[in-house]
């Protein structure tokens, strides 16, 4: 579960990212830059799906269990 840690770090590395981009900006010439902003651009993308994903493989697990859950209490209750 995604926790309210977890969205500060989210603001934080979004922030951290923004800068990051703007210096790079300031620094090099505009081909360069462009990439440079792309792959990092691509990096926090990457790191959001990835959360996403375990978020979503958390929830599976949680419905595997309650389904074994019900199963078990259905069982128990047919005896």
């Amino acid at each position: 579960m995604i926790t309210i840690q977890d969205l500060y770090n989210i603001v934080v590395k979004k922030v951290s990212n923004e800068t990051q981009k703007t210096i790079i900006r300031n620094n090099f010439p505009p081909q360069i830059a462009e990439r440079m902003c792309s792959a990092i651009d691509r990096q926090e993308n990457t790191e959001h799906f990835m959360r996403l994903l375990n978020e979503y493989n958390e929830w599976m697990v949680q419905q595997q269990r309650q389904h074994e859950a019900v199963i078990e209490f259905l069982r128990q209750y047919r005896s």
